[in-house]
């Protein structure tokens, strides 16, 4: 179990009333697991079905989001969510009460990166 520090709570809880959540601080101070279960929580709420991860390369995406070292959204649902891959790419297939899911985890570092998303639509992105 996880005891949330302030900062982190205040962040996980707050309103979706605006476009961009911006996270920043010192090493260690628990940014990335705050920001993966606000993101949990935006992804159960959200109406479009579609979504990205993305980091430098699509193995850091995956290991810092989608796994989050025993804390990411793939522990969040678990039970609920499974690895797939589809046309478009290896994603996160989760299922919730209101329809499935599909988070995509891909890398943007390089300069041709943005062809792996060319052509979706996409509801939200994490980086």
């Amino acid at each position: 179990m996880i005891e949330w520090g302030t900062k982190q709570r205040n962040l996980i809880l707050a309103p979706f009333d605006h476009t961009l959540d911006w996270l920043e601080g010192t090493p260690r101070s628990g940014k990335t697991t705050a920001g993966i279960m606000r993101y949990a929580r935006h992804l159960i709420r959200a109406r479009d079905s579609i979504h990205l991860v993305t980091a430098y390369s699509a193995e850091q995406a995956y290991r810092l989001i989608m796994d989050g070292d025993g804390f990411g959204l793939m522990h969040v649902f678990k039970g609920a969510c499974r690895v797939s891959h589809d046309d478009s790419g290896a994603h996160l297939l989760i299922h919730l009460p209101d329809g499935d899911k599909k988070v995509y985890w891909k890398g943007g570092g390089k300069s041709d990166s943005h062809k792996a998303i060319t052509g979706m639509s996409l509801g939200s992105v994490y980086f």
